[in-house]
């Protein structure tokens, strides 16, 4: 029995553990969570769904509208007529019974009328705003979750270089005891070493920290609960020679994709647009009708012996504005105005992304420029590390000239690092004003 027990304790803990173990998820795998779980993402597609449906109310104006009623009234006091002095029937005669019964249906259906047609060119426009804001909305949550998981990749990798410096230092502390039960350096040697440890853990235990709070950001950015455990996988890597692309082609590139500015250009055409809608209000409407009316009277309920009588037209309905109180030209002048200021905002954006793009592209080439020197620095420095150690060991050198190896070596590493999270992001931020994320 006991051992029974024991086999069930050993297949919770087990099982426990690994439903403890992290998720190791890739940047792909990440981009794909965030397409499926992102709020924005999310609200974006409803607002496109929202949009297509205000497009199908603007179509359904072309349709013929019927409407059918029932009408049911008691009359307390009778209807009256007012006859001629000399009539034979009097001067009042009440006409109809007590109870009136009306059924009707009525259609109207629209033969000519600008300000509809135009309120569907409007609503067309407004469905093509709603879906380029949704791919914008994509690009940015796309290069939103490539920068949070380049961030945790740099933290980890900047925790992993902290604790390589560690285990350097921890190697070079049992160096020195060795050398000095030898009785070739001394406690101060020994003293300086257990420093340089001690000094790392710290430092160590907080990059793991820094790792865990980047873990959690990239979570929120890519809509993941917050109990979800997580790893990244995937390095910081470059691969040389880079070719930096050229400010004409980002341009040029710009110009034709980048979402904002697609957005920003149908504003233009729909503001536009509403100018002619405003326009429209000048114009007369045509209007096709058509009503049929199946009706009673009486006084008492005996629906058998009612008398029915239908009545039926079709006919046209012209309406022509002739005046409104300066109303339409008002609207007008404000559709003009909205107009300008599109066309205002869309010069003075284009101008703002071409300098943001731009600006990518220096930190591009500076990026670039710093992997490739830091790259020769990092080969120098553990070529450094390697030799004070040996002259170290052999007596030619001091614990302080070892300690500002492994530091410089340290440094040349994080510094490379560093640059290619900063190519990386740049070229994040690239791909996002070109609108290579959709």
């Amino acid at each position: 029995m006991k051992k029974i027990l024991a086999l069930l304790f050993i297949a919770t803990t087990v099982v426990s553990a690994q439903q403890k173990m992290p998720t190791v998820i890739t940047m792909e795998q990440a981009i794909n969570l965030a397409l499926d779980k992102n709020t924005d993402l999310k609200i974006a597609s409803m607002e496109v769904k929202k949009s297509e449906k205000k497009l199908w109310e603007a179509y359904s104006g072309l349709f013929p509208q019927i409407t059918a009623t029932g009408q049911y009234q008691r009359y307390i006091e009778l209807p009256v007529l007012f006859l001629p002095p000399g009539s034979p029937f009097g001067t009042v005669l009440k006409i109809g019974y007590d109870n009136s019964y009306v059924a009707s249906a009525s259609l109207s259906m629209p033969l000519f009328s600008w300000t509809l047609y135009k309120g569907i060119g409007v609503a067309s426009d407004a469905v093509t705003i709603s879906k380029q804001s949704y791919s914008s909305t994509k690009n940015k949550v796309i290069t939103d979750v490539k920068k949070a998981f380049l961030a945790a990749i740099l933290t980890r990798e900047t925790k992993d270089v902290m604790v390589q410096s560690l285990k350097n230092a921890e190697d070079n502390l049992e160096n020195v005891k060795r050398l000095k039960e030898g009785g070739t350096l001394s406690d101060y040697d020994v003293l300086r070493a257990e420093v340089q440890v001690e000094n790392l853990r710290p430092v160590v235990l907080q990059m793991e920290n820094n790792y865990k709070l980047s873990l959690e950001a990239l979570k929120v950015t890519i809509g993941l609960n917050a109990s979800e455990e997580i790893e990244v996988a995937g390095e910081i890597d470059f691969e040389g020679p880079y070719q930096v692309p050229s400010e004409e082609a980002v341009i040029n590139e710009l110009m034709k994709n980048n979402p904002q500015l697609a957005i920003l250009h149908t504003q233009v055409q729909l503001t536009n647009k509403n100018i002619a809608l405003e326009r429209s209000a000048y114009l007369p409407t045509l209007v096709g009708i058509g009503s049929y009316q199946y009706q009673a009277q009486a006084n008492d309920f005996k629906f058998s012996d009612y008398k029915w009588v239908s009545t039926s037209l079709v006919g046209l309905q012209l309406q022509i504005p002739i005046f409104k109180g300066g109303k339409t030209n008002a609207r007008v002048s404000q559709a003009q105005i909205g107009y300008d200021q599109a066309l205002e905002q869309e010069r003075n954006a284009t101008e703002a992304i071409k300098t943001q793009a731009l600006s990518i592209v220096y930190k591009i080439e500076q990026a670039v420029k710093r992997i490739e020197g830091q790259e020769k620095t990092v080969q120098q420095a553990e070529q450094g590390y390697e030799i004070a150690k040996r002259r170290f060991t052999n007596g030619l050198a001091t614990q302080l000239e070892v300690n500002d190896a492994e530091l410089a070596l340290r440094q040349a590493r994080l510094n490379k690092v560093q640059a290619i999270y900063d190519l990386k992001v740049a070229e994040a931020e690239l791909e996002t004003v070109l609108g290579k994320n959709n």
